[in-house]
């Protein structure tokens, strides 16, 4: 559900924080060994507390056709190979806080030479924005530093839709003025226009892109229906951006259009049905492909699984991907405290959203793949709420951004689309992973990186290539994500979500495959969870160090295939290889 974050408790459907767990019928299972307690402030929640809680589940059977995969087998040589020596100045983590004294259980992390069969794209972790933003004076290169800000995020894709798209888009390849659409505010204070989107204003967008090395997910208005525009809209937008467009979304949260007491979200009359949509998607679907059929549609774009199916068996034409979004934490009204919907830091690093997250998804993936189709999150953050909450701005939030992506990636999904905007820092979205540094209305262009945006370069910056199967034991607030690239090299993101004022460095004796000619680190990290300017990659203001000239991992010898590292509460380290 889009967030409009001024609006005053919104209602929140069922099924929009659907988290607990699902299995996955018929594949195996990952395979991690974890401390039976949890350590220091970040607090698991039992799974008896969410089923007490009445969190809704996903349909079906939650135990049906699981499996036990067979352990990861490492072969070691019984004459290890001699390497040269690697020469390389040790990589240097950031000072430990004096308060950080509670020990950390050691973990191992053995890696297999198998893959899991799930890819890691390129460019996985993107934006969403409200089309609104397609008009904003940060879409031409000439005036914002927003496309340096997108370069270094390694070809992502800005996903335009959101509650805008059916109220506030209006398209036109002939110039035509505005009309007169009756617009109802989502806050009292809302006094945002409709836009006219023209081929001029995709050329702008595109300048971005191209100079940012970017990609864009477009979506069209289903709110006021019209095919023939949607049509124009297709082939205008494939001649402009061509292999940089990577689908159309056909209207925006469709199982929200239904009359309700929240007028504003209203788009269809009662009753409102999947029936209803899907007799109104496919003609449009088809216009799309007569017009343009290079161009592919992409949907539903809901927030809850009911529409999964239906939707990828009505046969929509030139049907190229599954969109679903999901905020993980989006129990809008105050939650009694401890709840595992409330918004809190502990809920966000709690072990459980973490595998719900991995469940949610494979279950789209499950319901795609066999139609041979993608899995997208096209829309998503921690918490679709309007407001600032202890899970925005802060650095906590910049973790769950890339622990979050990884863990869809390796579920099955191949794109996400962290939602926010461009409005000022102060007064604007504060989930929003960039923010103009400008007044409420007076935007200077000058974009400003939140931890969120760097949770998401450094998502990306973990590269393409294949998810590895891999065993952990020992602390659960560890995750380990590793991927074997094209050229024989290996990275493996390792995220340490523990307390960095509370907890000490882990200890971690991390198992390869094969040995190892050498081995470099980058890292994100931040002094605290809650501080909200200190998040950074190896220290800077960017994406951080590139591989040629990142430090050595700390206790690591060329030819090693077994060592121990050392690394920090509170952050997340890409340990790379060569072999």
């Amino acid at each position: 559900m889009t967030p409009d974050h001024k609006t005053p408790e919104q209602p929140t459907p069922v099924g929009q924080a659907r988290r607990l767990k699902r299995s996955r019928p018929g594949t195996t299972q990952r395979k991690r060994l974890v401390a039976a307690g949890v350590s220091g402030a970040v607090l698991s929640v039992a799974l008896g507390s969410l089923v007490l809680t009445g969190l809704p589940m996903l349909q079906g059977n939650a135990t049906a056709g699981k499996t036990t995969p067979p352990p990861v087998v490492i072969t070691t040589p019984a004459t290890p190979e001699t390497f040269p020596t690697f020469e390389r100045q040790d990589y240097v983590q950031p000072a430990v806080a004096p308060s950080a004294t509670e020990p950390v259980e050691a973990t191992s992390i053995k890696v297999g030479a198998e893959p899991t069969g799930e890819k890691m794209p390129e460019g996985l972790a993107g934006l969403s924005l409200d089309t609104d933003h397609m008009v904003d004076v940060q879409m031409n290169p000439d005036n914002s530093n927003l496309a340096e800000r997108l370069k270094m995020a390694n070809n992502p894709v800005l996903r335009f839709g959101g509650q805008g798209v059916d109220r506030r888009f209006f398209w036109t390849s002939t110039d035509e003025p505005i009309p007169d659409w009756e617009l109802v505010p989502a806050y009292p204070t809302d006094k945002r226009p409709i836009i006219k989107v023209t081929p001029e204003v995709l050329e702008n967008v595109n300048r971005l892109l191209v100079v940012g090395n970017a990609r864009i997910l477009m979506s069209a208005d289903m709110g006021h229906l019209d095919n023939a525009r949607t049509a124009d809209l297709a082939k205008w937008a494939h001649k402009i951006f061509g292999d940089r467009l990577v689908g159309l979304s056909l209207g925006n949260e469709p199982n929200g259009w239904g009359a309700s007491s929240y007028e504003y979200r209203t788009r269809r009359p009662q009753p409102w049905s999947f029936e209803k949509y899907i007799a109104e998607a496919i003609p449009l679907a088809q216009a799309v492909k007569d017009a343009a059929p290079e161009v592919k549609i992409v949907g539903p774009d809901v927030y809850t699984e009911q529409w999964w199916k239906e939707y990828v068996n009505a046969g929509v034409p030139n049907l190229e991907a599954l969109a679903f979004h999901n905020y993980p934490l989006s129990a809008c009204p105050k939650e009694p405290e401890g709840t595992p919907k409330e918004r809190t830091i502990a809920n966000m690093m709690s072990r459980v959203t973490h595998d719900s997250a991995f469940d949610y998804a494979r279950a789209a993936v499950e319901v795609a793949e066999p139609h041979g189709l993608m899995t997208w999150n096209t829309e998503t953050n921690a918490s679709s709420c309007s407001g600032s909450s202890p899970v925005t701005k802060n650095h906590a939030s910049g973790l769950w951004t890339l622990s979050y992506a990884l863990t869809q990636a390796e579920a099955g999904v191949t794109m996400l689309n962290f939602h926010g905007g461009f409005e000022a820092c102060r007064g604007g979205a504060p989930m929003s992973p960039l923010c103009d540094t400008g007044s409420v209305g007076k935007p200077t262009g000058d974009m400003v990186m939140r931890p969120g945006f760097y949770g998401i370069m450094m998502t990306n910056k973990l590269g393409a290539g294949d998810f590895l199967r891999s065993e952990m034991a020992g602390n659960e607030n560890i995750y380990a994500y590793p991927v074997k690239h094209a050229d024989g090299t290996m990275s493996i993101m390792v995220v340490n979500q523990n307390d960095p004022q509370v907890q000490a460095p882990a200890e971690i004796t991390l198992t390869l495959p094969t040995q190892a000619a050498t081995g470099t680190m980058t890292q994100m990290a931040g002094e605290s969870f809650e501080s909200e300017d200190t998040t950074r990659i190896d220290g800077q203001e960017s994406n951080g160090e590139p591989l040629e000239t990142q430090g050595r991992i700390p206790g690591f010898k060329a030819g090693d295939q077994t060592f121990t590292v050392t690394l920090n509460s509170g952050t997340a380290t890409i340990l790379n290889f060569t072999f």
